[in-house]
């Protein structure tokens, strides 16, 4: 059985499913993405551990959460690797413009096809594509054992 979608969550979906359904042009997405990256403040060094490492990527990707008892709060960044690591960190940006600061219950009912579903994957590297199915998994993990913890 399924969890229904919060309206919070089900906004986030709409407004990423419309933006991706308005780019006229291929080259659009991936200016979006560069946006994103640019965008993204980052996190502070200090949390960048091995252990919150994105296994997978060409770059190296950094997730760390924070569960605060209801919602998750996710820093995230990209380090340089064998390619531009800006691709890397829009593609996680992105991933925050969904599951950030989100209750586990409302992760874990979106299905994570979604970003297939919006033609994400469509002209990915297989590298990046990869990376980018871990760093979703890992948050999916990670929602999981908060939403276990919060039962107790």
């Amino acid at each position: 059985m399924e969890a229904a979608i919060s309206e919070q969550m089900n906004a986030r979906l709409s407004e990423i499913r419309d933006k991706f359904a308005g780019f006229s042009d291929p080259d659009d997405k991936w200016k979006f993405l560069l946006d994103l990256a640019r965008a993204h403040k980052g996190m502070d060094a200090a949390l960048k551990a091995e252990k919150f490492i994105i296994q997978g990527c060409a770059s190296t990707m950094y997730l760390v959460p924070n569960f605060d008892g209801a919602k998750i709060h996710f820093e995230m960044d990209v380090e340089g690797g064998t390619t531009n690591p800006l691709i890397s960190r829009g593609l996680g940006a992105l991933a925050l413009k969904v599951y950030n600061d989100m209750a586990p219950a409302d992760i874990l009912a979106v299905d994570p096809k979604f970003f297939q579903d919006i033609g994400l994957n469509v002209g990915l590297s297989p590298t990046r594509s990869n990376g980018f199915a871990s760093l979703v998994k890992q948050i999916y993990l990670y929602a999981r054992v908060f939403a276990a913890l919060a039962k107790k």
